[in-house]
């Protein structure tokens, strides 16, 4: 017996078979890519995930109905849906920088006190800026791209608490909808879905949504989350003991804590993972994008910096920034670049500046929860490359874990819940999967730390 967990991300959606032990039985991804414009736009059409998402489906439908299905989503994307669930838009995603219009007209509203009922940021990447720009018309619903696939494949229009804390129109703390947020936005209550649990069951597989996304009509399907929450999930990081790092095409640290931390001033979100835990951490528009254009710029990094190397300091700003700044305008900068930099030196100055900004969130993350976690996971494609762990193992003076299938973190996390609804614990088997990951040992480079001690005098400017 197994299950299929699906994880949709900002480039391609993947898909996976878990076994009861979360080993992987089959594995397969398609990849899209954004539509993007000189306005800002950064959307996503719904027919390229349909068209993905059975694709991947139909390939993993070998061998026996899965005894459940649940879905992973990136975060902080919606579309515009008709009363009878028909998408009527594109999928906006977090990449999106309109709704300027919007961020006004809530911050008149709220001011300040946006972040004490959200744990959100005034920030373009949150949908309720971009609906009280442009709102979605009487009589419409909105949701996340895992709510309308959950509509299409069981007719129940329903999202997880931590898609919905992500759109920016969810109280944090009582764990519902935000009536003067849904008013800005446009909408009404019934235009949104009901929030459940990540491992709750929100129906079965119809005959036409089988056949249409390549399921086995009949199938449990799980609510599943978005793709941090599953990420913490499936690296066995769902107490404050354990943090989670994530470097993906974003950077993200994250700790799962019992209560709301709401100080808008730490740049730190906190999102509500179900209904008795939060999603505390730092996420970054910049990095494994920027780790992507430093090799395609400069090559191969360096893999050590010479004793009398004095290496520039790289602000990694290329797409903006979310944590700690929440500035859609900021920009990358060079500090102390000197001619003779190899482009080799100038590679390895790029990763350092993205791990630089990686480790400072932890810091600010503990900092906020109260708590210096025992054990830090890393997970995502960025962290295949040795040296990057390594780094940031140095700045943190900490043993990291590393497991071997790192980038599977949130396909295992959706893996999690669904046997969690089928009522089958499978923690045991995470914490053997956790456990037995590679360490990562830091190194002592007083150089390294007196470049991190400057990135964070520089940001401070």
């Amino acid at each position: 017996m197994d299950v299929v967990c699906f994880d949709l991300g900002s480039g391609g959606v993947r898909g996976a078979r878990f076994d009861e032990h979360l080993r992987v039985g089959a594995l397969h991804d398609v990849q899209w890519n954004l539509h993007r414009d000189a306005q800002g736009r950064a959307t996503l059409s719904v027919y390229d995930i349909e068209c993905a998402f059975s694709e991947v489906a139909r390939k993993l439908r070998q061998g026996p109905a899965p005894a459940a299905v649940s879905i992973g989503c990136f975060m902080h994307s919606f579309l515009v849906l008709s009363s009878c669930c028909a998408a009527l838009t594109p999928v906006y995603t977090w990449l999106d920088t309109t709704g300027a219009e919007g961020i006004a007209a809530v911050r008149k509203k709220f001011g300040p006190r946006f972040h004490e009922h959200t744990g959100c940021h005034y920030h373009p990447m949150f949908p309720v800026f971009k609906l009280a720009s442009n709102p979605p018309g009487r009589g419409n619903r909105v949701g996340s791209p895992k709510a309308w696939l959950t509509w299409e494949l069981t007719g129940s229009f329903v999202d997880d608490f931590g898609m919905a804390s992500a759109s920016g129109m969810l109280n944090v703390q009582s764990g519902e909808w935000n009536a003067d947020l849904l008013r800005i936005a446009g909408m009404e209550f019934l235009d949104a879905p009901s929030v459940v649990n990540p491992d709750d069951v929100v129906g079965t597989v119809t005959d036409a949504g089988g056949e249409r996304f390549g399921l086995a009509p009949g199938t449990t399907l799980v609510a599943g989350s978005g793709d941090g929450f599953l990420a913490n999930a499936g690296s066995g990081c769902t107490t404050p003991t354990r943090l989670a790092v994530t470097l993906g095409t974003s950077g993200v640290a994250r700790q799962m804590v019992p209560r709301p931390a709401l100080n808008a001033s730490a740049g730190t979100f906190c999102y509500r993972a179900n209904s008795n835990a939060f999603l505390l951490g730092c996420a970054s528009s910049n990095g494994g994008n920027v780790l992507d254009w430093a090799r395609h710029t400069f090559g191969p990094m360096a893999p050590v910096v010479a004793e009398n190397r004095d290496l520039p300091i790289f602000l990694p700003w290329m797409n903006g920034e979310r944590s700690l700044e929440w500035d859609p305008t900021l920009r990358e900068s060079w500090h102390g670049r000197k001619e003779e930099h190899t482009p080799a030196e100038l590679c390895r100055a790029v990763a350092e500046g993205v791990l630089f900004n990686l480790a400072q969130y932890v810091e600010v993350v503990e900092r906020e929860s109260g708590v210096a976690a025992e054990t830090i996971v890393l997970s995502g494609n960025g962290f295949r490359e040795a040296q990057h762990a390594s780094i940031l193992a140095s700045l943190l003076g900490r043993e990291l874990l590393k497991p071997d299938d790192a980038g599977l973190a949130t396909l295992r996390g959706a893996a999690v819940y669904a046997w969690r609804a089928l009522g089958h614990d499978v923690v045991p088997a995470l914490e053997r999967e956790v456990l037995r990951a590679p360490r990562v040992n830091s190194m002592k480079d007083a150089a390294l730390l007196d470049r991190f001690a400057r990135f964070k005098e520089l940001r401070g400017k």
